[in-house]
């Protein structure tokens, strides 16, 4: 019976043998922080096919190239303010606070969880 810093040691020599033969297949590691828009669609579409996260967004990254393209969001046409638009918002300081309903978020990403 192995002890607890015997299994350590296997295990971690285990990732190194994967990682490097992952990395030697061509697979790069990203590190990326998701918005809790994005996680909840990320949730609800695990929920949905079982998927393991990785093999969801691998699939939602392929997808982006057979479809029409997506323009970055810093380049995204800015929507038209009105003069009239201006003065309301500059008298206004407050903002409205967001709504935290789930059925609001579900709702809003039911047409993109379509794409998968």
């Amino acid at each position: 019976m192995l002890t607890i810093e015997q299994r350590r040691k296997t295990d971690r020599k285990r990732r190194e043998r994967w990682h490097k033969r992952k990395l030697a297949q061509g697979y790069k590691q990203i590190q990326l922080m998701l918005a809790p828009e994005a996680q909840a669609i990320l949730v609800n579409e695990k929920y949905r096919t079982g998927e393991p996260y990785v093999q969801i967004i691998h699939r939602a990254i392929l997808e982006l190239d057979k479809g029409t393209p997506i323009a970055p969001f810093k380049n995204k046409a800015q929507p038209i303010i009105s003069e009239t638009n201006e003065k309301q918002n500059n008298e206004s300081s407050k903002t409205k606070p967001r709504s935290k309903s789930s059925n609001t978020i579900k709702a809003n990403h039911e047409g993109q969880l379509k794409l998968f």
